[in-house]
């Protein structure tokens, strides 16, 4: 660990003494105070992540709007979190018993965040840790130094406005190897890992025993039952697929369309794919932008090739310019191929004809991820049916797998991750449970 990354984690630890026994009146100032500067920077804040990230300028509007909305779930989670009544008196000579089961601050965070989200998922992790009464370290992505210097800047003058504790947050824009160094080091209690399947998984393996919520990847299915309207599940379902350059681990990747709506569901998905402009982030029109580097948009391209090679029908597909990767819509695509079954994180779409509803269930669970997954269907009995089988954290029925509350629990299953985030379930993560049980005094 270098000199500099030891002296943060020593400030955190500092910063920790004094933060986790703070009422929820000051954590709440804090938050509130954070929350103010934030509105008075969103639009600063939205350009940042455009310049600095290629997301269309309206969708980092959005992006940063959500922020309001998480940190004002945080907030409101901090006045009803942490202490809960049990009752005792029901066993014999427990007449006279009280008990509560409370949770306290585990300690440090580390909190690692990607580009795609970089407002909202930082917040989602920064903001209840803090509410719980931790220390955070963290750790942006690289690709946005300034969008995270300016948000933490933000916080810095909320912090010194209240008087909470210096370092309490600190900021650690570090290379990987010294954040697994961090991540690894006794004094941080939880690791908090938002990113990659290979690097989630490694931390998994690293981090044995010390608390861990990954957020990971996904390679999203819908299933489309015959007798929807197919227009209005195109017009849902496009946005999801290829909006942000399909830079979402939710987004719409698997199509597994009845063939009684076959007909119907995909020549409306690729028309409403068609519609949203393409082209320059900064442009308000603009709803697919660019892939966030040249590498990623020349390796997706590659693999669109390779399932061409092998026999898949291209409905729709554009020409590649530099990171600007057009959304493709393909179908005939081999089931063990990568666009089937990895995550691809671009404005590729896969549909693949099936015989019934419960054709597509069994396909779309047949994978090692598990973050969300949709079903369409006017039949109450195949949505019920949708909400058993389909094996994901978040099950949206008649809904895009993108439909997210920012209030709501948020995570993965299998290779997808663990934990929730959410700020009143991220919560639980930052802290541990103890019962206090108080007998009568004499």
């Amino acid at each position: 660990m270098t000199l500099d990354s030891e002296i943060t984690l020593e400030r955190c630890v500092t910063a920790f003494a004094h933060w986790h026994s703070t009422s929820r009146l000051a954590r709440r100032n804090l938050l509130e105070a954070w929350l103010q500067h934030y509105r008075l920077a969103t639009e600063e804040l939205a350009h940042l992540i455009t310049q600095e990230t290629g997301k269309p300028i309206t969708l980092a509007q959005g992006e940063v709007q959500r922020g309001v909305a998480t940190l004002q779930a945080t907030i409101e989670a901090i006045g009803t979190f942490g202490e809960e009544a049990v009752p005792y008196d029901v066993m014999d000579g427990a007449e006279s018993c009280r008990a509560t089961l409370r949770r306290f601050p585990r300690g440090p965070v580390l909190a690692i965040t990607p580009f795609n989200f970089p407002v909202n998922l930082a917040l989602h992790k920064l903001a209840p840790a803090l509410g719980a009464g931790c220390s955070v370290i963290w750790k942006p992505c690289p690709q946005a130094p300034r969008l995270a210097t300016r948000l933490f800047e933000i916080f810095e003058a909320a912090r010194r406005s209240t008087g909470a504790p210096d370092h309490v947050l600190q900021l650690a824009q570090v290379e990987p190897a010294e954040a697994e160094a961090l991540a690894t080091d006794v004094r941080v209690a939880v690791v908090s890992f938002t990113g990659s399947e290979r690097v989630g998984l490694h931390l998994q393996d690293i981090l044995r025993g010390k608390p861990l919520t990954l957020e990971l990847g996904g390679n999203a299915a819908v299933v489309l039952d015959a007798g929807i309207d197919a227009e209005w599940a195109a017009q849902q379902l496009a946005p999801a697929a290829v909006a942000g350059a399909g830079q979402s681990c939710c987004k719409a990747q698997r199509f597994y369309v009845h063939r009684e709506l076959w007909d119907a569901f995909v020549p409306a998905f690729v028309a409403a794919v068609k519609a949203l402009p393409v082209g320059d982030p900064m442009d308000p029109k603009v709803r697919v932008g660019p892939l966030i580097d040249e590498a990623a948009a020349i390796r997706m391209e590659a693999a669109l090739d390779a399932a061409v090679a092998q026999g898949a029908q291209v409905l729709l597909r554009g020409t590649r310019q530099g990171n600007l990767l057009p959304p493709a819509v393909l179908t005939g695509v081999d089931e063990t191929n990568f666009l089937v079954c990895e995550e691809c994180f671009s404005p590729i779409s896969v549909m693949i004809p099936v015989g019934s509803f419960e054709e597509g269930l069994e396909k779309a669970s047949a994978t090692r991820f598990g973050l969300r997954a949709s079903a369409y269907s006017r039949d109450a009995r195949h949505l019920q049916r949708a909400a058993t089988r389909l094996r994901a954290g978040g099950v949206l029925l008649n809904l895009p797998p993108t439909f997210r509350l920012d209030a709501a629990p948020f995570g993965g299953l299998g290779h997808s991750g663990n934990g929730l985030e959410g700020p009143r379930w991220a919560m639980e993560t930052f802290t541990e449970a103890r019962l206090i049980v108080e007998g009568p005094a004499r």
